[in-house]
């Protein structure tokens, strides 16, 4: 059946605006009643959603370091509670290798924004009178000194959070953001990609303490985190110097259950967010990411539409030893299947785009924007302006310890139209973290077809 193709960017904005407010909130009350999960089905504790969180996800930023006016990503980070809460962010190169750490102290109720221009050029985190245990509160926010139900501020360095990057750490960070090694030490000479601008991801999570840990440390599971799920996010990409911004929430992962100092409680999922740093452990109880997704694209037309894929993965490699990550510069790929608006669907053979990649088969770093015309994804025969993309995004190398998962992702669709209109909002999942792996779909619509992920019921 023909479709008629009318587009304005309006619509665009209405249909992911739309899409926000369609998402489920499943995680909601209902769910966790008494801060413990009914199930971890699908389309129950597994749902990722934008509700208040433990750990916020900023899947991929991009500065232009040579120019305040360029390329820049800004995030917002949101105390909804009364309670003061501290948020510990690490910033990641796009092979998963953590450059820097800070803490964020939020009284109660308090917003704070972050550029990270500002960040990696000129090396400062917050203004000489940044936020600290020491500032003074709202109304209605509860005392800094009495901490929260599960921490107390009193001598967890919270008062003297940094405020500079200082040499050789800035330096280091700027490298490993664009050249992808250690200047200073002239060691760790595969830990990002090489590209103009500064390009990475970071992870933001609730913490007992200002602490100088990372995700990769053993340690950090045991005293590093807790599981309020009182934080909410957002991001903006920004280039003043061409008029154009873009922004979305952040991924919002909570913690199952919520509550409680670390190691108190223990999760019913089998794997979380952060299982690969645990060797499959589950220690920070935080929801698992999917790995198949449905993306809208639209390119070309009279108002010259484009779409890029802003996509994080999971790594397969873990930061133990050093400077161990090369190998999240090439993530497998098992399947992608681009449909038109006439349904036409086209795809690679599967033994060209399967896991493990063979040799010079489609790959991806752990975060990276890629245009949907890339030669990643199936090619557009008919010239078709706009129609939607299959990802299975598992790279097929899990590493968790049996039973086998597929690989965690997130998808934001990034499209723009007459070279000033833009707009950013996520993929449509089509299974959750506690999906079983989805099998490459057979060609002629038979099964495995492609599909929402079966409902677990055990």
């Amino acid at each position: 059946m023909r479709k008629t193709f009318v587009w304005a960017l309006m619509a665009i904005l209405a249909v992911a605006g739309s899409a926000f407010a369609a998402q489920p909130h499943i995680v909601a009350n209902a769910t966790f009643a008494a801060g413990s999960p009914a199930t971890t089905n699908n389309d129950d504790s597994c749902d990722i959603s934008v509700a208040p969180a433990a750990t916020l996800l900023l899947p991929y930023f991009e500065v232009d370091l040579s120019n305040p006016a360029g390329e820049t990503t800004l995030f917002t980070i949101t105390n909804v509670s009364q309670q003061p809460q501290i948020a510990h962010v690490t910033v990641w190169t796009d092979r998963s290798f953590p450059v820097l750490d800070f803490n964020i102290f939020l009284t109660g109720y308090d917003v704070q924004s972050i550029n990270l221009f500002d960040v990696i050029s000129r090396g400062l985190i917050a203004p000489p009178t940044g936020t600290t245990s020491d500032s003074g509160e709202g109304d209605r926010s509860l005392d800094n000194d009495s901490g929260n139900q599960n921490s107390v501020w009193t001598s967890l360095n919270c008062d003297r959070l940094a405020v500079n990057i200082r040499e050789p750490l800035l330096s280091d960070l700027r490298s490993a953001l664009t050249l992808g090694k250690l200047t200073s030490t002239g060691a760790c000479n595969s830990i990002g990609g090489v590209h103009t601008n500064a390009i990475g991801y970071l992870t933001v999570d609730v913490a007992p303490n200002c602490n100088i840990a990372l995700p990769v440390d053993a340690a950090y599971y045991v005293t590093n985190l807790l599981y309020d799920n009182v934080l909410i996010g957002d991001y903006q990409q920004v280039n003043s110097s061409q008029n154009f911004a873009q922004g979305n929430p952040m991924v919002h992962i909570r913690a199952v259950p919520e509550g409680g100092n670390p190691g108190v409680l223990t999760t019913n999922f089998t794997r979380t967010f952060y299982s690969r740093y645990q060797s499959g452990g589950t220690a920070d109880r935080r929801q698992p990411l999917p790995s198949t997704f449905a993306a809208r694209w639209i390119n070309g037309g009279s108002t010259n539409f484009f779409t890029g894929f802003k996509i994080w993965r999971e790594g397969v490699t873990v930061n133990n030893p050093g400077c161990s990550v090369a190998g999240n510069g090439a993530i497998a790929i098992t399947e992608f299947v681009r449909f038109d608006e006439e349904e036409n669907p086209t795809t690679f053979t599967p033994d060209e785009i399967i896991s493990p990649t063979p040799p010079g088969g489609a790959s991806l770093p752990e975060t990276s924007k890629t245009s949907s015309t890339n030669s990643i994804y199936p090619p557009n025969p008919d010239a078709a302006v706009a129609g939607w993309m299959y990802m299975n995004l598992d790279s097929g190398l899990s590493t968790n310890p049996p039973p086998a998962f597929a690989s965690q992702n997130w998808v934001i669709v990034s499209m723009s139209a007459d070279g000033r209109y833009s707009v950013d909002y996520d993929a449509a999942w089509l299974g959750n973290g506690c999906s079983p792996i989805a099998p490459v779909t057979a060609e002629d619509g038979s099964a495995p077809a492609i599909g929402p992920a079966a409902n677990l019921n055990p």
